[in-house]
């Protein structure tokens, strides 16, 4: 077989963006990581250009921050940029739940059960970090169903630094565990007035969990850690 055919595709901005975006909702890639834009190009198989364009546009989201002459990394959120996501979040989940109770069908409610069932097992499980990516992933269906792209285009930034802000502010161990443990409660009642086609009850829930995640938040900073990006984004 000739080296051509064996080649691997050439990624697209979007999906070296995404593949970005996954690392840190799967918290592989934590506050503060360096983004070395020769390693990731040397990962991703393109050019530092290319690579430099993903990055700006991360920048623009507020998900990475780059600073003259030392490159670009992965946002470290201060308490009050923590604040003011759950504040958006608190302005828009409510009305998008709402528009899901009317407008979910029966397909979009076993795929967000589905998912539901996944963040239980994974909290069972200890997988924390797979707990943490499903519980957004619960959030984006809800948007997704609600049929307003503009607000799941928001949400979906919202929900990646809210990613970035339990990586800066974990809480280790049992406490940790017991907090994220009642999150999924709180996912299981919001999914039963959905059931119910509750939409006011469904709205009220939704105010009520994303303040009791806020509340959980103990804003002590972490050490930085360093991740190697050649190894993480690695193309088999």
């Amino acid at each position: 077989m000739s080296e051509a055919a064996t080649a691997m595709p050439i990624l697209t901005d979007s999906e070296i963006y995404d593949s970005i975006v996954a690392a840190i909702l799967d918290h592989r890639l934590a506050p503060g990581t360096k983004l070395g834009e020769e390693k990731l190009g040397r990962a991703f198989g393109v050019s530092r250009t290319r690579i430099r364009q993903v990055l700006v546009r991360l920048a623009a989201e507020q998900i990475v921050v780059i600073t003259h002459n030392r490159g670009a990394c992965i946002a470290s959120p201060t308490p009050q940029e923590a604040h003011e996501v759950f504040s958006a979040r608190l302005l828009i989940e409510p009305p998008l739940i709402k528009a899901f109770v009317s407008a979910a069908d029966t397909p979009r409610l076993h795929a967000l059960q589905h998912t539901l069932h996944q963040e239980e097992q994974a909290l069972h499980d200890g997988d924390w970090r797979a707990a943490v990516r499903l519980s957004g992933d619960f959030h984006l269906q809800i948007a997704e169903g609600a049929h307003n792209a503009t607000l799941e285009k928001i949400l979906r930034e919202l929900v990646s630094r809210t990613s970035l802000i339990i990586m800066a502010y974990d809480t280790p161990g049992k406490a940790r565990r017991e907090s994220h443990t009642c999150g999924c409660d709180e996912h299981e009642a919001l999914f039963e007035a959905i059931l119910a086609r509750n939409a006011r009850e469904a709205s009220r829930l939704m105010k009520r969990h994303l303040q009791h995640l806020l509340d959980q938040i103990s804003f002590k900073a972490r050490e930085e850690q360093q991740t190697d990006l050649e190894f993480l984004f690695a193309r088999s």
